[in-house]
């Protein structure tokens, strides 16, 4: 019987996507706290938080999360006052947002800044590419694309609004929608 395959041709790829994985992380959250640093010495009142899950979350994932489509930043309960304080300093019309696409993930960077009261809340993230599709098929129904960051019990911190094309920095350039977005 001929072998079909190499069994060890498959794990040496699993650990090459494993440590891109690990080194893409790594650099996301580099550049976490160099955006920070960088803030904090032009006088902004920073938080920088690497999120402990990130996803991207469509309609489909259930009713508890069918009003809160968008990127889902979980933020660890050691910085959930520091988001809590910041965001309610802030109104955050503004954003910024970096992104890299490695092995199917996409890693986020995302600045959502208040310049009347100097204030940055900076979130680092990976999410799945490969949901990004149903959660385009709700922001273009709406109109909108959310971002949120809640804890790890699911308490929700905040949420942004990304409006029309703007949210367009978030997402993968090369992803459509699921399904017909039309009414």
């Amino acid at each position: 019987m001929a072998r079909i395959g190499n069994d060890d041709s498959a794990e040496q790829v699993e650990r090459v996507s494993t440590t891109a994985i690990k080194d893409a992380w790594a650099q996301t959250t580099d550049e976490l706290e160099v955006l920070a640093e960088q803030r904090r010495e032009n006088g902004w009142d920073t938080v920088a938080i690497p999120a402990i899950q990130t996803a991207a979350v469509s309609r489909d994932a259930g009713s508890k999360h069918n009003e809160r489509f968008g990127i889902v930043f979980v933020v660890p309960d050691n910085y959930a006052d520091s988001f809590s304080e910041a965001f309610e300093r802030g109104e955050f019309p503004r954003f910024q947002a970096y992104r890299n696409e490695v092995s199917g993930a996409v890693f986020l960077v995302v600045e959502y800044l208040d310049p009347d009261t100097e204030t940055a809340i900076l979130l680092a993230g990976q999410y799945e590419r490969r949901h990004v599709g149903g959660m385009l098929s709700a922001a273009t129904d709406e109109g909108v694309l959310y971002t949120h960051a809640k804890t790890l019990n699911g308490t929700l911190l905040g949420s942004f609004e990304h409006e029309g094309d703007e949210y367009e920095p978030l997402v993968p350039d090369t992803i459509e929608p699921i399904g017909d977005t039309s009414e």
